[in-house]
């Protein structure tokens, strides 16, 4: 008996109905009307022994046979209550967002089985040790309580129990402690989708009054549970902040700034230690999802470009300005496909370091010998690897080089200057200064590294004839670029105007 009970319609393929973490079941609407009516019925049970003579002044009712009629009439409001409230939300919200992003979206499952337990099992378990503790109440001699309301109160009580020691016994093994860390990132990452929606207004026209106050009180009064990344890059998020009055010093290493100029390297053997995962995996699925989504939104592009194409070069114009019209249609189609190919691009690189980092964590937890930590690559033999002419790396390797040289010169003259403001930051371009002979002995020896695997001789030739392939490939590239985005010469020089 491992299973998820009540899954919600379209689970996991958007990020306002995510995958709750198994242990913690699959919908908490279950746990909450379980646990509330059984507290409610408590409480209730406490107030009548203590003012028996207001609640019951004709009847004598044991505190338990209260407790129990309580709970059963309780938990039936509890459960009917939930059950409507989690329809109305799933088919008036969830199910319409859902369906902006995935045409045929996942319906609703009553049950779906695990590979662990989880807190509905103990629900589950509880609920059927209540139903036998009820049975052989059915032989009783004139129960003050119906026999309807002793099973309902008596399984709602067990299920509730069940519910309760599951969480104390995940708490114990530690997995409810991941399972809550992973559910945070969850909802701190959801609440960014009812930013998107608020701003949406053809969505929010969609959504009846009581979800649209639902949606602006998430996306606008509780903004400050938004994930720590928006803050670091909003714009990945897709949320535009104003630009930063002057940013040309932004990559001048002798800016007066107050954090370092260098970002702080982690270390990666406490990276790995810290490294989470199921968050990790859960990224990968997002990045898998975008990246599909991203694919085939460019070849939707390209297909339209390529048939704007054609009507263009086969139609007549009637005026010079729809002409131009239609050149500039074409121009901004090309380079919305080439910046959703980007996004693509980056959303592949980032499936390829959580899958990195995934391998690596659990080789380095399993002791595992050196072939399962290196990165695998499909075009890559062993044998290649070992014989592969790393030029155009050393190329790279060499501008590198010469950018911390230049940074280096630069911080010894600002640790020499005597004008006020550098003394006055000295401590800082000191660290600063010591990052950068830092940055150029590692770059020296990863040269070294690699300028070993080719002759001498042939390290300079041969990186010039790639650096000078690769300048003409790039030269081709930039002219297709020029082609697609470069505007008509009697117009402007805006590629976006």
């Amino acid at each position: 008996m491992v299973l998820r009970l009540f899954v919600p319609p379209g689970e996991g393929e958007h990020q306002i109905v995510p995958k709750r973490p198994d242990p913690l079941g699959a919908n908490a609407t279950l746990q909450y009307a379980v646990v509330s009516s059984t507290a409610a019925a408590a409480g209730y049970a406490t107030f009548a022994a203590r003012y028996k003579r207001r609640v019951t002044p004709n009847k004598k009712v044991s505190g338990t046979a209260l407790f129990i009629r309580s709970s059963g009439r309780l938990g039936l409001w509890a459960i009917g209550v939930a059950a409507a409230a989690n329809a109305y939300y799933h088919k008036g919200f969830t199910a319409i967002v859902v369906s902006q992003v995935v045409k045929d979206p996942a319906p609703p499952k009553l049950y779906e089985k695990t590979e662990q337990y989880t807190v509905e099992d103990g629900c589950l378990a509880g609920a059927a040790a209540g139903l036998v503790a009820f049975l052989p109440t059915l032989f009783m001699r004139r129960p003050t309580v119906s026999w309807w309301t002793r099973m309902m109160g008596m399984s709602n009580i067990g299920a509730c129990a069940g519910v309760l020691a599951s969480h104390a016994y995940l708490q114990y093994t530690g997995e409810r402690q991941k399972a809550m860390e992973e559910l945070e990132r969850q909802r701190r990452r959801r609440m960014l989708e009812f930013h998107h929606i608020f701003w949406d207004k053809m969505l929010m026209q969609q959504f009846d009054p009581l979800i649209q106050g639902y949606i602006r009180h998430n996306g606008i009064f509780r903004a400050y549970n938004l994930p720590s990344e928006v803050f670091d890059a909003p714009e990945k998020f897709g949320i535009f902040s104003a630009p930063a009055a002057d940013t040309s010093t932004a990559t001048d290493p002798a800016a007066p700034e107050n954090a370092a100029y260098y970002i702080p390297a982690p270390d990666w053997t406490q990276h790995l230690q810290a490294m989470n995962m199921d968050s990790i995996q859960a990224e990968i699925d997002d990045c898998m999802r975008e990246k599909h989504a991203l694919l085939r939104e460019a070849e939707f592009v390209a297909y339209h470009l390529s048939q704007k194409q054609y009507a263009y070069v086969h139609s007549a114009h009637p005026n010079e300005d729809d002409k131009q019209t239609r050149i500039r249609e074409l121009q901004l189609l090309a380079i919305a496909y080439n910046r959703i190919r980007a996004n693509a691009d980056e959303a592949d690189r980032r499936i390829f370091a959580g899958e990195h980092w995934l391998r690596q964590k659990a080789a380095w937890e399993s002791q595992a010998p050196r072939e399962a930590w290196l990165a695998a690559h499909p075009s890559i033999a062993d044998a290649d690897a070992e014989s592969h002419d790393p030029s155009l790396s050393i190329a790279e390797l060499k501008k590198l080089e010469e950018q911390f040289k230049h940074e280096v010169g630069v911080f010894e003259s600002r640790v020499r200057s005597q004008a006020q403001e550098d003394v006055e930051r000295r401590e800082k371009w000191i660290k600063d200064l010591e990052d950068a002979r830092t940055m150029l002995r590692a770059v020296d020896c990863i040269s070294w590294e690699l300028e070993k695997r080719v002759p001498k001789r042939e390290v300079g030739q041969r990186a010039e004839e790639k650096v000078d392939a690769r300048n003409v490939g790039a030269g081709t590239g930039e002219e297709l670029a020029k082609a697609d985005e470069q505007p008509p010469p009697d117009i402007g020089d805006n590629d976006e105007g």
